[in-house]
């Protein structure tokens, strides 16, 4: 059996009698995540209603829900800032709680939908969710910008560049090129960005272990812990696409039940790293061992 086989393996057998505690709670979360996109929506059309060139055929067009982003009048800036408190403090604590909900369910006991509000549960408890949140998100545009401007800016050039009337056959032909080998550029940018950022894989996990880690030592340990694994941590991830390909042609309906799938065993491979690199170590230096 290989070794993703395993994984996967265990996190069926956790799930065993469970699959539908663990889609309810998907689906509450999921309804959370659905019920505050759709109020943003709502506060864009009732505060900063799109300009007819936004509206075609009577749809939205795609570059409406990117107008939060650039903040073109104060309404916009404003609703953007509340949405994204929003997140922070309410979002952010509710997914870490999801991943709390599949630790116990992977630790083999029986975890309940009150799990979902672990992080609510105490002051520091929430604000080390909040703040996990805030330092992940502030990370992964760093990186995001050090991986992916380079060639998101290339393929921007060459497009516009095509774009122009009046170009010759060769020079077009160049500006194709371009587009090919930017776009190909960007995809491999977008997969390191990806295996890069399996660095800190871990770092939920050790939150939801234990309360007695501080956010900067979940991410350094999970650094640390990663080492070697980034790797097969993006095939194992890619490893559910065939999952999420299956989705549409069950009108979404199974996707709370492939999201569940996909978190235990994500929390499998995650338990499985954390206590191979703690075997590895003295009793003296293990840390942050056991559940609190």
């Amino acid at each position: 059996m290989s070794f993703y086989a395993a994984i996967k393996k265990s996190a069926k057998t956790a799930l065993a009698g469970r699959r539908g505690a663990g889609a309810v709670a998907t689906l509450l979360v999921l309804g959370a995540l659905a019920t505050l996109g759709a109020m943003d929506f709502f506060a864009l059309r009732m505060f900063a209603p799109p300009p007819s060139d936004y509206w075609r055929s009577g749809a939205v067009e795609p570059t409406y829900f990117l107008r939060v982003f650039f903040g073109q009048s104060p309404q916009e800036l404003i609703i953007a800032g509340l949405a994204l408190a929003t997140y922070l403090m309410l979002l952010a604590p509710l997914f870490l709680g999801m991943a709390r909900w599949h630790y116990v369910l992977i630790q083999g006991d029986r975890p309940n939908t009150g799990e979902l509000l672990h992080f609510f549960r105490g002051g520091r408890r929430y604000g080390r969710a909040v703040w996990h949140n805030v330092q992940l998100t502030l990370r992964c545009l760093g990186w995001g910008i050090v991986f992916l401007a380079l060639p998101s800016g290339l393929l921007s050039i060459c497009v516009r560049f095509l774009l122009i009337d009046g170009l010759t056959r060769t020079t077009r032909m160049i500006a194709s090129v371009g587009i090919v080998v930017a776009f190909a550029l960007l995809v491999m940018a977008a997969v390191l960005y990806a295996i890069y950022l399996g660095k800190y894989a871990l770092s939920g996990y050790l939150l939801c272990e234990s309360d007695r880690i501080s956010v900067r030592q979940a991410l350094r340990t999970s650094i640390r812990y990663t080492k070697g694994y980034r790797g097969v941590k993006f095939l194992f991830t890619l490893s559910f696409a065939g999952w999420y390909l299956l989705v549409p042609a069950t009108l979404l309906v199974a996707l709370v039940f492939v999201l569940t799938y996909h978190m235990a065993g994500e929390t499998v491979f995650a338990r499985y790293l954390v206590e191979k690199n703690r075997a590895e170590l003295s009793p003296v230096t293990r840390e942050f061992g056991g559940a609190a």
